[in-house]
């Protein structure tokens, strides 16, 4: 059944499932004014919180690490309060702090996120925008036990250059990538999406590669990206009604290919791979259990198979209630007198098919397999509340 987590005061801005079936099922949450709460989906009470100074602006787990980075231009590295996955909850006056270990300045003007990857045990690597520039990108190696090893180790870093040597300019015209406007890691590539609609994906490996460059969402600006897992692809929205697909060739060889002095081009074709949905304005974008989820500016949440070909049914928020409705074709835009609520953030939950969960009380037992067996969305509003949905539709969807 359909639930609504409620604690936060403002617009939920980021939500993350924290992805580990040996926990309790757990989410993470993030608002305006700063405040990350950790969610015992079961008990469906926050356990911990933590508190920036500013907007949250996105999450990403890293092993037993949450990347919180936040709009007072900083971003934390907080530790995954482990010993207390089980515990039912604490009263509202009492919730523990998570344990900063580490935080970094940060650009965050323009609302971007930003990508940690792990090097090796200690050493991590930051991309981000630059600290001045958000067309530009800043990469930082830093060891996670010294709070003085950060390093940057290439500074407002161009794309723009090499780009457009590469682009038919018959068909392309533009003076300029844009802002950065996400970054995300998949299978040791980072992907940013940039305002004039361009993916490119970079790999970090004796010297800097571009190993993958899409013009899908072009000219429009790329407002999301996600993992496609079942896809094995990078998804990307924008403000048109097409997604982007995104999978590099890694055994294209640099030798023939392009290069600057910043740069080498391993793979100079334009990508264009993409699919139409019959919703635009796509704020945020999922791909779990075969599913394809997409959240719009019109407050309305549609759910599709796997290849947006069909609608299995959509989600929308009106006057405090969560309507599941299969007809996902409303209005494009939100009407200034609409009674729809704003979408601000959302993630899901895939469905484990075996789980052993560690607790003792039988209740939470049957309670934790039974969340596990479906798929969930959980979407967070600008009214500060949080709606987990089942999307399970095995039964409308069609080979």
């Amino acid at each position: 059944m359909p639930f609504t987590l409620r604690y936060h005061t403002c617009g939920v801005t980021s939500l993350l499932h924290w992805n580990d079936e040996q926990d309790v099922p757990t989410l993470i949450s993030g608002d305006e004014k700063g405040s990350i709460l950790v969610w015992n989906l079961l008990s469906r009470k926050p356990y911990y919180k933590y508190t920036c100074r500013g907007q949250i602006v996105s999450f990403q787990q890293l092993n037993d690490l949450i990347i919180a980075t936040s709009k007072d231009h900083t971003l934390r590295i907080l530790k995954f309060p482990s010993t207390l996955t089980t515990k039912e909850g604490f009263p509202d006056y009492s919730l523990p702090e998570l344990e900063l270990i580490y935080e970094i300045p940060v650009n965050t003007l323009n609302f971007a996120n930003t990508a940690v990857e792990q090097v090796d045990t200690n050493n991590y690597r930051l991309w981000c925008c630059n600290t001045q520039d958000s067309e530009t990108i800043d990469i930082y190696e830093f060891d996670l036990r010294d709070s003085k090893s950060l390093k940057r180790i290439h500074r407002a870093l161009s794309l723009y250059e090499v780009i457009s040597g590469l682009v038919d300019p018959s068909t392309m015209k533009f003076d300029k990538l844009g802002t950065t406007m996400k970054f995300i890691i998949y299978e040791g590539i980072i992907y940013l999406g940039f305002e004039s609609g361009f993916v490119i994906g970079l790999r970090l490996t004796q010297g800097l590669h571009i190993v993958y460059i899409s013009s899908a969402n072009y000219p429009e600006p790329v407002l999301d990206l996600t993992v496609g897992k079942d896809l094995g692809k990078v998804i990307s929205s924008s403000t048109n009604s097409s997604l982007g697909l995104h999978t590099p060739n890694i055994n294209t060889e640099s030798h023939n290919n392009v290069s600057s002095k910043d740069v080498v081009v391993d793979d100079s074709t334009i990508h264009s791979e993409m699919v139409n949905i019959p919703i635009n304005k796509v704020s945020h974008i999922q791909q779990v259990d075969n599913l394809l989820i997409a959240a719009s500016w019109s407050g309305r949440t549609v759910v599709f198979d796997i290849n947006g070909n069909k609608v299995l049914a959509s989600i929308l928020k009106e006057r405090g209630q969560v309507l599941i409705d299969d007809n996902p074709y409303g209005n494009a835009s939100l009407p200034e007198n609409s009674t729809k609520v704003k979408i601000s953030a959302m993630t899901c939950i895939p469905k484990f098919n075996t789980v052993n969960p560690s607790c003792t009380s039988e209740g939470t037992r049957r309670r934790w397999i039974r969340f596990y067996k479906e798929t969930w969305c959980l979407i967070g509003y600008a009214d500060g509340s949080i709606k987990a949905t089942e999307v399970t539709f095995d039964n409308l969807i069609t080979a």
